[in-house]
């Protein structure tokens, strides 16, 4: 070969593997970055609790949701701060819905002002079981804006009760839901706002409380003639609050009993919802989701050492007997219970 021609065709080849390098490393870089954009932020915020050992296990239950939608296969980054408001708030940039699951609506306090404005800048947020009983001031302040509903002291009732429940036909948080019945603290005769109010507010999972599925009436406190009258009509458990633009909301009034995560049909309608929420294409057959063993059920319990485990749930919560209904009082509520007598040692 020519002389001259050997060094050319080297550095010819040489120019091209440096291309190459240079345009597969912008190729690479471009990839991760469309990832990263396409990929959605969801932030649990645990709160706290004084509940008994299985009940209200926020932190638990927020990182078993977390967990599974991490290994879901779809573009969702969840993680979880738990106990209560993050002493850092850069911890909501770039979050696409934050998930409140605590006591009292989270009890924020002037944060709330906080929520409000980063839901009005396209945050979705979803609150759970007792996240979804604040004060009537926090309440009527943002929650009809936010989800479309809250449990209000005045005639909302908190009874455990077998439910039936029934995902809204045709919507994507019931997809891949089957038969789904729960023994749970499910709240209902929330305060909803009118259809005049909120045009796009609704129920996404319905079910009827009646007298044989009722086993506990719950707190003496609230249970009021209003409720009782609705025994025997639909009852949302989980409803949204759904713009066409704009910032998702939803709220879940289960979530009490711990050991109810381990239902899959349960979890799946949840996971659903949170990925709806954030606006995340949910899949056709649901959110998956590995199965929940025991062992998985009581890790990062409120109370790590305590001796008696969760157990999974079993057959015999859905055939329990019916508590006796209350005698209401003369102004249309539950008197309260006599005190317990202490025990004799």
């Amino acid at each position: 070969m020519n002389s001259l021609i050997r060094p050319l065709l080297l550095n010819a080849n040489f120019l091209c593997f440096v291309l190459f390098t240079a345009l597969y490393g912008t190729l690479s870089v471009q990839a991760k970055h469309h990832q990263t954009e396409d990929t959605k932020n969801i932030l649990f915020i645990a709160g706290d609790t004084k509940h008994r050992h299985g009940f209200h296990e926020y932190k638990a239950g927020s990182i078993l949701l977390a967990n599974a939608l991490n290994k879901s296969g779809l573009p969702i980054n969840a993680k979880v701060h738990w106990y209560g408001w993050p002493q850092d708030e850069s911890i909501f940039e770039g979050v696409d819905a934050c998930i409140i699951y605590a006591d009292g609506g989270g009890e924020f306090g002037g944060k709330y002002a906080f929520l409000d404005k980063k839901v009005k800048a396209g945050m979705g947020i979803m609150f759970m079981h007792y996240g979804v009983h604040p004060t009537k001031e926090v309440a009527e302040q943002y929650y009809h804006s936010w989800i479309g509903g809250f449990y209000d002291d005045d005639f909302s009732v908190n009874p455990s009760w077998i439910a039936n429940i029934t995902p809204k036909k045709n919507h994507p948080v019931g997809r891949g839901v089957g038969s789904l019945t729960a023994y749970d603290e499910f709240y209902w005769n929330l305060n909803f706002p009118n259809t005049k109010d909120c045009k796009h507010c609704y129920p996404l999972a319905t079910a009827i409380p009646s007298e044989k599925n009722m086993i506990r009436y719950g707190s003496s406190k609230f249970w009021n003639k209003q409720a009782e009258d609705k025994l025997g009509t639909p009852q949302a458990l989980l409803w949204c609050s759904d713009p066409k633009q704009g910032a998702r909301g939803a709220g879940f009034v289960g979530g009490h009993y711990h050991r109810n995560w381990a239902i899959e049909d349960y979890r799946k309608l949840i996971l659903n919802t949170i990925a709806w929420v954030t606006r995340v294409e949910v899949p056709k057959e649901g959110v998956p989701s590995s199965p929940v063993t025991k062992a998985i059920l009581n890790q990062n319990l409120n109370r790590p050492d305590f001796p008696e485990e969760i157990e999974l749930p079993t057959v015999d919560l859905l055939t329990q007997e019916p508590g006796k209904k209350p005698i209401l009082g003369p102004d249309g509520r539950m008197p309260p219970r006599a005190p317990k007598k202490p025990k004799k040692k």
